[in-house]
């Protein structure tokens, strides 16, 4: 039979735990004085439980949105200006319309000046015939009444109306006109004579 050298006798592990056994004691006392032998701070430090752990931050929420006060004010600036320049605009329409209706005004204006100066001129110009036309005939009339007998222009005169009676016998030579109206009709003498009396009035005056 061979002998193995390798080979463990039985009896060696209830060996080996007896002698665990034996050592453990010493073992354990010795680690509790190395324990009882560490500092206060590290023995302080060992006790304290730890930290809780500092609560998750919760989800971020999205902040609610605020309004831009600068664009809010450039928004109101706006449509303040653009207000401004509606107005403005309205004013200078306003202001076109009324010059224009002032220079149609003016216009229409000059035009009625220059038909009423026309229309002036052409009253003036009939005047100015009519009064010629009268005159013409005015002094025909004292032709034929100064080639007249005094009694006879005397009787004819003292039948026309006082005026023009009057504007004859103006024209008359004082000779003729005095024995024509010493002819008349007392009545229609004195009229006429009224009337010649007025018109020289006028003309003192």
């Amino acid at each position: 039979m061979r002998l193995n050298i390798f080979a463990k006798p039985r009896y060696s592990l209830p060996l080996a735990a007896a002698g665990l056994i034996v050592i453990l004691p010493w073992w354990a006392a010795d680690l509790l004085h190395q324990y009882n032998n560490l500092s206060p701070i590290a023995h302080a430090v060992a006790q304290t439980p730890a930290a809780p752990a500092p609560p998750s931050a919760p989800a971020s929420q999205p902040h609610p949105t605020l309004p831009d006060l600068t664009e809010t004010a450039d928004a109101k600036l706006l449509i303040e200006v653009s207000r401004r320049k509606a107005e403005l605009d309205k004013r200078e329409r306003d202001l076109e319309t009324r010059t224009a209706q002032a220079q149609a005004a003016e216009q229409l204006a000059q035009q009625q000046i220059s038909e009423l100066q026309g229309l002036l001129k052409e009253v003036q110009a009939i005047a100015a015939q009519q009064f010629s036309a009268a005159d013409a005939d005015l002094e025909l009339l004292v032709g034929l009444y100064s080639n007249m007998k005094p009694a006879q222009a005397a009787a004819v005169l003292g039948k026309l109306e006082a005026p023009k009676a009057a504007a004859i016998l103006q024209r008359l030579d004082t000779r003729s006109a005095g024995p024509i109206l010493a002819g008349m009709d007392p009545q229609a003498a004195l009229a006429i004579t009224v009337e010649l009396e007025q018109r020289h009035a006028v003309f003192r005056r």
